[in-house]
This record gives C-alpha cells, sequence and structure tokens, in this order.
C-alpha cells in the first residue's frame, strides 16, 4: 500500500490559511530575525491566533486535536516559504508529553493557554555537558524531601530556554529518570541560563539550578518513568523535523531552479550545464523519497504498529536530503550563494541543526537490522 499524504482538501486548507501570514513574513524578515538574534515574536503570535498550536491538544483543553499530518504540513510550508518553523515545532509538540501524561490539574492549568499561544511551551531541558544525549546518565538530580522535590541540574544546549514559560526537566530520582513541569513566572529566578551563541539561530543556552524546592504536584508520569515519557514522544517529533528538513530543501530547490533558468554565463543559462543539473536532480530525488517516508512513518502510527525505526529513518533521510540539497544551491549560485541577501547561507546553517543522527543510526542498527549492541 503506498503511504498516504494528507487529503489533498486538508493540505489545501492548511496552506490556504497560511498563505496571508506566509506573504506577510517572507525570507526577509526571518533573515533579518536570524541577524538580529531575536525571538520572531510577530510571526509566534500570528500562528498563536490561528489556533495551530493546538493541533495536538484535545478539543476540551482548548485545542484542534488535528493531528501530526496538519503539523507536517504546516511546519513544511514555514520552511519552504523561507522561514524558521522550529518554534512553532516546539510549541506544538513539546506539549504532547503534558497531554499524554500530565495531571488533570496540570492539563486545565497549563493547555488552554499553549494552545492560544498566550503561555510558550517550547523547551526540554534533559542534555547535559558529560552525559549528552545518553539521558539515562544524568547528573542532574532531584531529591525528595518530605512531600516536595529538590533539584539540581546543569544542562547544555537548550533552545528557547529563555523564551518559554514552560519548561520540561528531566531528572534523576532514586528511583530513575523523572519528569518535572517547570513554571519560570514562578521558579525562574532559581533557574540561572547564559546564552549560547550557535551558527543556527536556536536561541540556545545553558541552564543551572541549585536547591530549586518544587512540589509533587510539578511532577509529569511516574516516578523513575520520565524517559519513558519523554521517548513517547521522538517518533512525532522526528517526523516534523523531517518535515521541516523538507521545507528548507525544497526552498532552496525552488530557488535554485529558478536561478538556473534565468542566470546566463558565458552566453548560456548556467541550467544547462550538467555541473548544475544533476546535483539538483539528486537532491531532488533524495527530498521525494524522504517526503514519501515521511507518510509512511505516519500511516505506521495510525495502524498502531511500531514506528521508531522507521521515524529514525525519516528523519535521517530528510535532513541527509537537505543537506546535499543545500551544497547543490551553492553549486548553483556560487558565490552569490555566501550573500545573506539570497537566503542560502542562512538555510545552509539552520540544515547544521538537523545532522546529528549517530544514535538514530545506533537505533536502525539495532532495532531494524538486528546488529549486535554493546
Amino acid at each position: 500500500m503506498a503511504p498516504q499524504s494528507p487529503s489533498d482538501s486538508a493540505a489545501d486548507e492548511v496552506r490556504a490559511a497560511l498563505a496571508p501570514a506566509l506573504q506577510r513574513f517572507g525570507p526577509d524578515y526571518w533573515r533579518e530575525q536570524d541577524a538580529a538574534k531575536t525571538f520572531p515574536t510577530e510571526f509566534f503570535d500570528t500562528i498563536g491566533d490561528a489556533g495551530y498550536f493546538g493541533t495536538f491538544i484535545p478539543e476540551e483543553y482548548g485545542g484542534l486535536d488535528a493531528g501530526a499530518r496538519v503539523a507536517a504540513v504546516l511546519v513544511e510550508e514555514i520552511n519552504r516559504s523561507g522561514g524558521d518553523a522550529a518554534s512553532i515545532n516546539a510549541q506544538m509538540a513539546i506539549c504532547r508529553t503534558l497531554v499524554l501524561h500530565g495531571t488533570e490539574e496540570q492539563k486545565r492549568k497549563y493547555l488552554p493557554g499553549v494552545a492560544s499561544g498566550g503561555i510558550r511551551f517550547l523547551t526540554v531541558a534533559a542534555t547535559e555537558p558529560d552525559s549528552g544525549a545518553n539521558m539515562a546518565e544524568l547528573a542532574s538530580t532531584a531529591r525528595r524531601d518530605g512531600d516536595d522535590w529538590v533539584i539540581n541540574a546543569g544542562k547544555i544546549l537548550i533552545s528557547f530556554a529563555k523564551h518559554t514559560r514552560l519548561m520540561i526537566l528531566l531528572a534523576r530520582a532514586d528511583e530513575g529518570t523523572t519528569l518535572f513541569l517547570l513554571d519560570l513566572d514562578e521558579v525562574g529566578d532559581k533557574v540561572e541560563m547564559h546564552p549560547i551563541d550557535l551558527v543556527a539561530h536556536r536561541m540556545t543556552s545553558s541552564l543551572f539550578i541549585d536547591d530549586l524546592r518544587v512540589p509533587d504536584n510539578t511532577r509529569i508520569g511516574p516516578v523513575g518513568g520520565g524517559l519513558a515519557c519523554l521517548m513517547k514522544g521522538f517518533v512525532i517529533r522526528r517526523v516534523l523535523a523531517a518535515s521541516e528538513a523538507i521545507g528548507n530543501a525544497r526552498f532552496l530547490l525552488d530557488r535554485s531552479i529558478e536561478y538556473a533558468k534565468t542566470r546566463k554565463t558565458f552566453g548560456e543559462l548556467i541550467g544547462v550545464n550538467q555541473g548544475i543539473q544533476y546535483p539538483l536532480v539528486q537532491a531532488y530525488a533524495k527530498v521525494e523519497a524522504a517526503d514519501l517516508m515521511r507518510w509512511d512513518v505516519l500511516d505506521v502510527v495510525d495502524r498502531g504498529e511500531d514506528a521508531v525505526p522507521r521515524s529514525a529513518m525519516v528523519k535521517v533521510l530528510a535532513s541527509e536530503a537537505a543537506w546535499e540539497t543545500s551544497r547543490a544551491a551553492l553549486t548553483t549560485f556560487g558565490g552569490w550563494g555566501l550573500a545573506s541577501e539570497y537566503h542560502v547561507e542562512r538555510k545552509l546553517r539552520e540544515g547544521t541543526v538537523y545532522v546529528f543522527n549517530n544514535l538514530l543510526m545506533n537505533l536502525i542498527a539495532d532495532r531494524a537490522l538486528g546488529l549486535p549492541k554493546k
């Protein structure tokens, strides 16, 4: 059975609804945000006003409950128009952990505000200086003290930390990894943050927490089950990351193809040259293949089957396709590809965020190929 993308009407509805905003916030808006290293507040609020932050939130909490296919089209279209959907992706998807594992009190307190965009929920603080992405070996601790918890944590490479109100924190209790929902309006003065300047504009910070006392009602999910709760959201997060990469790749392809059809050197259009054609053809084929696998993964999810290996594969395929497309775009634009006004170099920098795939390769080797583990 062929993978099923959203129905043409559903996808067209999302694109039609987005069109005015994408036209208003074009590539130059995003170039300015990137240069100034600012949060895209006006665009973020516009998407919030349209209701898309409730894509994964049930209607009883003010959401749309529209599902992953709508979210995938949304982030792809934002990136395909020259934008950066990272903050939109985060606001839509991170709250799924709260939807799936939060208490009724937590959901009613926060989800309506997340759905409207009035409460920013952009951040998961998990990675650490020594453990990196190995979240099973954390130095950050959560210690019981009566009915409360005392948290000590050091986290690195935490996106949007200074621009969020809600943050999911992963720490190690005696029983195992445990999740906490921190409301920075309530505990922000106890969280020390330092910006990290990265090649891509992700508003990233390190953060430190010393003896932060929180009540047990800030915990999400069971004690010792924090990593398992987080991992339940990884399949959809990988699909959305792949969708962002596909959007970036299609933005670069669209601009490169147009440039190849209009730019002349030595009296000829550069698009007649195989040195221009072949890299674009190879990139196009890989992007289309990643796109097909994206919908295949969601078909597997809809059937209730194990989508973990295939979600890892689509993220790898899409990120590498986008990386190859950025190289093809540089070949097409030549030196102009390095000029910020053409937007190629910005998309090249954004693409670096997605190509750290070693752990996903390990997962595929284990879960798909059955290769031995250490």
